[in-house]
């Protein structure tokens, strides 16, 4: 409605409401706004009827004087407080009616879903969406993205918007108004459409103005949602985190701007500068929520040194410790996460333990099972002080935590683990424990990866050749994770897709193990079909004699030149019995179960359906994966060792200096078995005995580095060792 300055809304009396009533209707100019305001005062007063009727008159007013708009206004008002009966085709009419002179507007009613499916209250948001639409107007649809209104045509029903994603695409009307968002023009995208260059130039010169356009134009926003909205359209990907490392420290001096300490929380905007006064202590000292106890303890701890704190600090310390005791009592021993916050929080505000009901917690946390038990489940951010904390009460009983459980801590805290090990100069039992996980093939997913991105230690701390680096990498990329490990499997396979990771590493392998790894991958299940083809194309590209690999041909003089990779009958009948359960009994089951999933309705919100289908297609990578390692590797009972040397089908007698004897038996490249002492050819023991004869002096890996040895014998298998081979 039009605006106006208010008359006197309160007649002398009850009684002479009326007339004043039908007065404010001769005036001139005719004022809405006053009128509107005398009129909702009546329905809560229990005069309904009245207020319906006298708005019906300043209606006809309102239409006689042209103004059919605000009449419109008006009856948008009148139908929340409408009497029983009245449904959404009454006020279609109503509204057809005020705006029957204005055909093209009139036609708008249509698509503005006045129906019994819809509120009344929507289906005029609707009417006064399309109403509202004009060409030039930018606006945003969760499909197409970011448009600019062409034309209304009110006719066909349709508006016609040059969407970035869709130009001169038509939408109907009816979806518009229900889908469609029109953006101010303090909208961060309206401010990129029409001042690109000034928008832009702000990126660099105030990073953190366009987190707050951000937030100002699309509400609370977490780091990963600011990311997805800036990046690449502003901010290029490779720039991210300079940018957001940039504007956070920028936004966190800001009292306007909450900047919660978890990537999972959005960032906020405040109305007023935050301060911890007593508002916000009476907040927290009824708050209940566990989580968000701990996150304003944290928020607390981080930010007091540069708030202001009127309640003052005592108080606050108070009312903190009390909430602390009621979060530890509260989580018991579920929530390790929150239980580190809650003790590392008390330490640093110089809150005695026992008031938490924490006493010995610390030492509690350095018992190997409730180490292992807590520190999977702590957030990225909390390992560095839970380390600290472990570290100030035991450095030599956390260390050893450490060396003892490298697969079992999860990426984050081992990368740390690592690095601290280092820093007190335990590097070479770091090495010792590294390297024999490695030599017994029981290294995970989370030591791989560390390995590989710090492949200086591969030779320095003399881990593991590179053949047998690759063999246990591609092993762990065919195992089954989820959650957390799941995401250090998937920064695992990509180092494949980094050239400056995967050359030096193929170039360390012989031709026959470069086939085998090309034939990995093509095979394997790890790897979606377009991330499968652009490793292949990397190695390919590196390697053109291995094209014959993709098209299943190999070459002869390749075939003559890279011998046969062979394993024992025991190990081949053992993949092949691991291939056939799965060809007879998981891949049925799995059948099965996606039959089943499937007879309970729609497919689309069927969990039980997704997740069958998805592990269908782990099923079918994993038995071509296997198939194929089947066929390149062929079984042998090492009757015939080839060469003179120790190798393959040999076993060996090692003599070290302090007169201390070992003994190998070589066997393939599956074959191991610790009590009978039988290594694989592709260890880094073979590998330095491969070829060696007796007498000679070889140096041979340890497990405390490097060690000069004689071979003393070099002979063939003896009868148990082939009796193993034989197999059950």
């Amino acid at each position: 409605m039009d605006q106006d300055s208010h008359s006197p809304i309160d007649p002398p009396s009850a009684a002479d409401r009326e007339e004043w009533f039908l007065a404010r209707l001769a005036d001139d100019p005719l004022p809405n706004a006053t009128l509107l305001d005398f009129l909702k005062t009546l329905p809560p007063a229990g005069e309904t009827e009245r207020a319906d009727a006298w708005a019906e008159l300043l209606e006809d007013t309102l239409v006689e004087r042209g103004q059919n708009l605000a009449a419109l206004s008006l009856l948008r008002v009148r139908s929340t407080w409408a009497a029983p009966g009245r449904d959404a085709a009454y006020w279609r009419a109503r509204a057809m009616a005020l705006l029957d002179s204005d055909h093209d507007r009139r036609a708008l009613v249509s698509h503005a879903g006045f129906d019994a499916t819809l509120p009344v209250a929507e289906g005029f948001r609707r009417l006064d969406f399309l109403l509202s639409l004009r060409p030039g107007m930018l606006c945003l649809d969760r499909t197409w993205g970011f448009g600019v209104v062409q034309r209304v045509d009110s006719f066909y029903g349709r508006v016609e918007i040059d969407f970035e994603r869709k130009p001169d695409h038509f939408l109907a009307l009816a979806y518009a108004a229900e889908s469609l968002r029109l953006l101010p023009e303090d909208h961060l995208l309206a401010r990129l459409y029409r001042r690109p260059e000034e928008t832009i130039r702000l990126v660099s010169e105030n990073p953190a103005e366009v987190a707050r356009l951000a937030l100002r134009s699309y509400g609370p926003l977490t780091p990963p949602q600011l990311q997805e909205i800036l990046s690449p359209r502003l901010v290029a990907e490779a720039g991210w985190k300079k940018f957001w490392d940039t504007a956070r420290a920028a936004l966190k001096k800001d009292p306007l701007v909450d900047v919660p300490a978890k990537r999972s929380e959005p960032l906020r905007l405040r109305d007023k500068p935050a301060a911890f006064d007593a508002a916000w202590l009476a907040g927290l000292a009824s708050e209940r929520d566990l989580d968000r106890i701990a996150s304003e303890v944290e928020r607390y701890e981080r930010e007091r040194g540069t708030m202001e704190i009127p309640v003052g600090e005592e108080a606050a310390r108070e009312v903190i410790a009390e909430r602390l005791a009621f979060l530890v009592k509260g989580i018991g021993r579920a929530r390790p996460d929150l239980e580190v916050i809650a003790v590392l929080a008390a330490e640093k505000l110089g809150i005695a333990p026992e008031r938490i009901g924490a006493a010995g917690r610390v030492k509690e946390w350095l018992a190997e099972a409730r180490y292992l038990e807590m520190v999977r489940d702590l957030p990225a951010r909390v390992v560095p002080p839970f380390l600290d904390a472990l570290e100030r009460a035991s450095a030599e009983g956390v260390r050893a935590l450490w060396l003892n459980n490298p697969n079992r801590m999860g990426f984050t805290a081992l990368a740390e683990a690592l690095a601290r090990l280092e820093a007190a100069r335990w590097d070479g039992r770091c090495a010792d424990a590294l390297r024999e996980l490695l030599a017994a093939r029981k290294a995970e997913v989370e030591v791989l990866y560390w390995i590989t991105r710090n492949m200086a230690r591969l030779d320095g701390w003399d881990l593991a050749t590179a053949p047998e680096l690759m063999t246990q990498v591609l092993d762990q990329l065919a195992e089954d994770y989820s959650g957390e490990r799941l995401k250090v499997k998937n920064q695992l396979r990509s180092r494949f897709e980094q050239k400056e990771w995967l050359q030096p590493m193929l170039a360390a392998l012989d031709e026959r193990k470069r086939r085998e790894v090309l034939q990995r991958v093509k095979e394997s299940p790890a790897w979606s079909a377009l991330d499968r083809q652009s490793v292949m194309g990397k190695i390919v590209k590196m390697y053109p004699e291995l094209e014959q690999v993709l098209s299943g041909a190999a070459p002869e003089k390749a075939a003559e030149a890279a011998p046969a990779a062979v394993t024992s009958w025991r190990t081949y009948r053992e993949r092949q019995a691991q291939l056939e359960k799965l060809v007879r009994e998981e891949i049925p089951r799995n059948s099965r179960d996606i039959a089943t999933a499937r007879a309970h309705g729609d497919l689309r919100e069927n969990a039980e359906f997704k997740a069958a289908k998805e592990m269908q297609g782990i099923l079918f990578r994993r038995r071509a994966e296997w198939e194929a390692m089947l066929q390149l590797v062929q079984p042998t009972d090492f009757r015939s060792p080839a060469g003179e040397g120790a190798g393959q089908g040999t076993a060996v007698r090692l003599r070290f200096a302090d007169d201390r004897e070992e003994r190998y038996h070589i066997l393939g490249e599956w074959d191991q078995d610790e009590a009978l002492h039988i290594i694989s050819s592709q260890t880094r023991m073979a590998q330095a005995l491969q070829g060696r004869k007796a007498g000679e002096t070889v140096k041979v890996p340890t497990a405390s580095g490097e060690a000069d040895c004689t071979l003393a014998e070099v002979g063939p298998l003896p009868d148990e060792v082939r009796a193993w081979i034989g197999g059950p």
